[in-house]
């Protein structure tokens, strides 16, 4: 256990060498912690601190460097103290307020105001087609023998599909779409096999085009082997670094090109509902023990859509960016629910 002193001095050293990436010496926090102290008093406690593990000294005549348990103190310690500051919180308001964007462009644009925002590198991931449900259908006449699938789900994204009709010259696509969107709005995945069953459908004059197009629709809303991942800022990874981590940024952006590796590494940092931090070696993933991870899910009617997240270097400013991370999530959570309405 630290004692009052222990703990203001070790908040500082990581304060401090977050701010200036400089060791911190025992001079510097004498006169900045006013603790009524002499500077041999804070050597002291500096080595007690080291001796614990929380920090370190790169050289013998150098200042202290936090080591992953000493952010961890520090982020733990940080509780509901932090905060946005007003022009960052109207960023993310303006953004969210375009009620006209496709969710793709929105989710790319969210990535680059986060990274932008935190000065690290960036992840959205997007929900699954299989997890929305279908808020609008249109069929567009492109030639004699092609029409356009359009499909918008309540999520705001907008999938489309080319089909060929060679094979179905009679047909009415007015009666066939408000037949689909009177039948499938606000349904999903599910509903769409109790569709082709339906008696009604025998009942449409283009019954073999009405059940292609329930086909090529199932096909769109299933055919994601993967959640997508819109990833911004990643040149943020290079800043602050040394040669050497130079080569391990080099490391982890050749699997930034990986979907499947950054939503393993997410979704095993996501076990639970709540906003989670991890410092250098708590990732499971090696590539980022010399990183540090902020996510948390966003939802939809407390159903999990997906995750926003950073990655950066483990001195990040944890104070900025976990009360932005968190404000983002929650706002697009917010505007998910808004267009389910």
């Amino acid at each position: 256990m630290l004692d009052v002193r222990q703990q203001k001095i070790l908040k500082a050293v990581v304060y401090k060498y977050i701010m200036s990436g400089v060791p911190v010496g025992s001079k510097s926090l004498a006169q900045s912690l006013n603790l009524g102290v002499s500077p041999a008093t804070i050597r002291n406690d500096l080595s007690k601190l080291e001796g614990l593990g929380y920090i370190y000294q790169p050289h013998i005549s150098a200042g202290r460097v936090p080591t992953d348990l000493g952010y961890r103190f520090y982020v733990d310690s940080l509780g509901g103290r932090t905060r946005l500051r007003d022009g960052e919180r109207e960023a993310i308001i303006t953004l969210f307020s375009n009620k006209s964007r496709e969710l793709e462009n929105l989710l790319q644009e969210t990535s680059r105001l986060l990274s932008r925002l935190t000065s690290a590198a960036a992840m959205i991931i997007a929900p699954r087609l299989r997890r929305n449900s279908i808020k609008h259908i249109d069929l567009v006449k492109l030639a004699e023998d092609m029409i356009l699938l359009v499909i918008i789900t309540d999520t705001g994204r907008v999938e489309k599909k080319l089909l060929d009709l060679a094979r179905d010259k009679s047909h009415d696509l007015e009666e066939i779409q408000r037949f689909l969107n009177r039948n499938l709005q606000g349904k999903g995945l599910a509903e769409l096999e109790r569709l082709v069953k339906a008696p009604a459908i025998n009942e449409l004059k283009a019954p073999r085009l009405a059940n292609r197009l329930i086909e090529a629709i199932k096909d769109m809303l299933s055919e994601e082997k993967y959640e997508k991942v819109f990833v911004g800022g990643t040149v943020n990874l290079l800043r602050h670094l040394d040669d050497e981590g130079v080569m391990r940024i080099e490391n982890l952006l050749k699997h930034f090109e990986e979907q499947y590796f950054l939503l393993n590494m997410l979704n095993e940092a996501l076990r639970s509902d709540e906003l989670t931090v991890r410092i250098g070696d708590e990732n499971r993933a090696k590539e980022l023990h010399y990183f540090s991870l902020v996510a948390t899910p966003y939802l939809v009617k407390d159903e999990m859509m997906g995750t926003v997240s950073v990655i950066g270097p483990t001195r990040m400013d944890y104070a900025r960016v976990i009360p932005t991370v968190d404000f983002i999530a929650k706002a697009l959570s917010r505007s998910l629910e808004l267009l389910r309405e």
